[in-house]
Parts: structure tokens; sequence; C-alpha cells
């Protein structure tokens, strides 16, 4: 192995948006992330293959769609030995791996595997801005861990129930509490850079997947509309029960209605102020989230700004490429390094698939495509459920659905998807394991108490 072979450090930020962290227009303070930018390569539209933690790990660290790795659910299946994840792939060429994950990333998933040491804490009891965060500065300050290391940080504080210090629990650092909680990580992770070399240690930073709040007071009373359809859950009944989604169809006009209203009256900062969480669809606030490379052999390519759609599937192999372990790639990676783009080189753009998930057993039928400008949805289970076309440049918010205008466009896109299915669906029989009955129990009592199942 190269001795000179970087130091690594994944930051995984749950619900990190992108529009809300790097935006002109974003209220949240992130001085961290912008001087971490500032020393390498931000891309703005990083497409995350799912809008759930679990399937979008997963494609993170396989390189794969969660149609072709097979993990499309919150409960149900894991991944398979025999599939190289990207810990293993580094410890086999001379890295000491470390994680330190929190939320619902157990060792149920076996996302664990290849990891030297795997802590896993309690998302909620676990903070970066208390003492675990204070044991990690010191940890990285101190040089605790064994050259050349991969280390990945999973946060959960952006997350529901966010995270605040008192100190940035202000107007000033945030419309919104989510704002805020971005504002309060973001100091903290500067902390935490402050202690690494970024000389030899190559810093990634992004997102799982987006987040759709409740940005003010008021647009927490219009939350009944959603709330009546999801049998009082409070949560967005089109991720959870597939058989509530014509009625969900029905009420989303509604929805769309009122949140214009209070978004044309300057009540709310954004049309589609009845929907919250995530998982409930493909929207970009759901899945558009930054991602940061600094430091290391990127060094030199410091202050690019690039707005290129790039995928979740593509942190994998450009990763490994960073590393000097770009060979070691497997071959069934559905991804390709950003490196050429991050050079300056141009690259062609792919289509980015989309996929929801629900926390049972049974994998949501509902997909999407952003492409060339465009983002297209349907549900492949419910045919009465509408389909959905948006013109992102024009309508970036997703309010004005094309898909009855523009017949011919919705159906070659649904082409896109329905022939990524077909070739990925077959794959992914391999790729993962179900769980026992037991594990299965196991697994959703954790998320029960996480907050994801009721």
């Amino acid at each position: 192995m190269s001795a000179d072979r970087p130091n690594i450090l994944l930051v995984v930020i749950d619900c990190l948006r992108a529009d809300r962290t790097f935006d002109e227009d974003r209220t949240a303070k992130t001085p961290a992330l912008n001087a971490l930018a500032d020393q390498g390569v931000l891309f703005t539209h990083l497409i995350t293959a799912n809008s759930m933690t679990i399937p979008c790990m997963t494609t993170m660290f396989t390189g794969m769609y969660p149609a072709h790795h097979g993990i499309r659910a919150m409960v149900g299946a894991r991944i398979a030995d025999d599939v190289p994840l990207l810990a293993e792939i580094l410890r086999e060429n001379g890295y000491n791996t470390y994680a330190e994950a929190t939320g619902p990333l157990s060792p149920f998933y076996r996302l664990n595997r290849g990891f030297d040491q795997y802590d896993f804490r309690d998302g909620v009891k676990s903070s970066l801005l208390g003492e675990w965060g204070d044991q990690l500065i010191r940890r990285f300050r101190d040089q605790d861990l064994e050259a050349p290391w991969f280390a990945y940080l999973h946060l959960w504080g952006v997350h529901r129930p966010r995270q605040i210090s008192p100190e940035f629990d202000k107007p000033e650092y945030g419309r919104t509490q989510y704002d805020r909680a971005i504002s309060s990580y973001d100091a903290r992770l500067g902390q935490l850079l402050d202690a690494i070399d970024l000389e030899n240690t190559l810093v990634l930073v992004t997102g799982d997947h987006g987040e759709k709040i409740p940005e003010t007071g008021l647009e927490t009373q219009v939350e009944f509309f959603k709330k009546s359809l999801s049998g009082g859950s409070g949560k967005p009944a089109s991720a959870w029960d597939h058989r509530r989604r014509k009625a969900i169809a029905k009420g989303r006009e509604l929805w769309f209605s009122t949140s214009r209203l209070l978004y044309r009256a300057g009540l709310v900062d954004s049309p589609l102020a009845t929907m919250t969480g995530h998982g409930y669809h493909v929207y970009d606030s759901l899945v558009r989230v930054p991602l940061v490379i600094a430091g290391g052999p990127v060094q030199r390519l410091k202050d690019r700004r690039l707005g290129d759609q790039v995928r979740q599937i593509d942190i994998f192999p450009t990763l490994l490429d960073l590393a000097g372990l770009a060979d070691e790639t497997p071959p069934h990676v559905d991804g390709r390094s950003l490196v050429p783009l991050m050079r300056g080189e141009s690259l062609p753009e792919i289509p980015a698939f989309i996929e929801t998930c629900q926390n049972s057993r049974e994998p949501s039928s509902f997909y999407g495509v952003r492409y060339r400008g465009w983002k297209y949805a349907f549900d492949a289970r419910n045919p009465g459920v509408p389909e959905e076309l948006y013109d992102l440049a024009a309508d970036p918010e997703e309010t004005k659905n094309l898909a009855t205008t523009k017949p011919t466009d919705s159906e070659e896109m649904r082409r896109l998807i329905e022939g990524h299915i077909a070739v990925m669906d077959t794959a992914a029989v391999t790729m993962s394991d179900e769980m026992s009955e037991d594990e299965m129990a196991g697994l959703a009592d954790h998320l029960r108490k996480l907050g994801y199942v009721e």
C-alpha cells in the first residue's frame, strides 16, 4: 500500500438539505461548511437514491441503487455478506476503519461490516453538541486513530427531535428549528474539523436525504390536512400506507391550495407547507443534498462550486478514486467517479433514479427520475394515483404538475424508470438477505423508540 494514502473522514448529517445549507436565501449560518467548501469542491445538486436513511446509507456503502442492492424498506432485508462494502474494501487495502453511528443505523442491517470499531449510539441521547462531541474532538485532536484511517460519522441532530445549542436557538441563526439545528451542528463540526490536518485527510460531508418541515407556527396549524389522512399518526400516509394514496392524491390539491395561499401571504416560505418529514415523496426538498469534498488530494482543487447533477451512487467510486483505489471498485457498482468533474472536465448527465421507502417490510412503489431539468414521479402499484412531471428550472418548488399537459415527456421519463427497475430488480435477489422474524421484531422496536413507526 502507498505510504502517502490519505486518511478519510466521511460525515453524513441526517436530513441535510442542500438549499438550506448553501443556497443564497438560506437562513442557517454555516461558516464551517462554507470554509470547508472554499478549500475543496462543493456539489450543490447531489441527488439521493431514496428519501430514507437505511436505503441511502446502503447506497453510499455499496455504490448501488436500492433496486439493485435490495434494501428498499426500513424493515425486512439487510445486505448480503458477499456484497463488498466501502469499509471492507478500505480495510483490505490497509486502512484502519472506525464508525460512530446514530439513529436507525444499528448492526441489524450489517452495514457495520468492514469496520474495526463500530460504535452505535442512540441518536436521541448521543449528541455532537454534548460530551460525545467533546470525546470525538479530543480523539481527532490527539490523533487517537491509527493512520491511515477511515472514519465514518453519522450525525442525527438535524433530524427530529432537533438538537440545538441554546446560544443558537435565536432568529439570527435560522428561520426555523431545522435551520437553527444546522447552525448548531455547523459550529460544532467546525471545532471537529479544526482538530484535523486537512493536508493528509480527505473530508467528505453530505446528507443521507433531505427533509420537509413546518416552517412557522401557522404552518403547523394546517397540518390537520395531513394528519386526518394519515389516521392521526402525524406522518404522511403516502409513505406508510399505500391504500390511502388515492385519498392523499385527492387531498394534495387542497394541500397545495392552502400552502400557496399561505406562501403568497408571506406567512410560510414554501408552497409545500402542509407536508413534513421525509420518505413520502421524491421532491427536491427530500432528495437534493450537498456534497463537500476537501483536504488530502483535493487541496489543489480549491473553491470549486459545481451545479452539475450528480448521484448518491457516485460517492462510493469517487472516494475510492481519491484514495488511489479506483481499481478496487467492484464491477457491479452503478455509480461513477466524480474526480473528472472536480478537475474541470465534463461528464455527460445521467438520469438520477429515486424511490421512496416504508417502515414496513414491503418496499414502496413510488419512483422518480431527475433528468435534463425535469422531475417525473409515479406510483407503480396504484395506477389511480396521478403521475407528476415538473419543469425544475421554471418551477423549482415542484408545485405545477405538467404530466397531463406534456404526456410525451411523461411517457419518456416513465420508460426510463421502468427500464431501470427491470434491470435492477433481477440483480437484487443476490444482494440482500431476509431478516428473521425475531430480528425484524427487534428492529421494529428500535425504530419505534426513534419515532419511525407507531
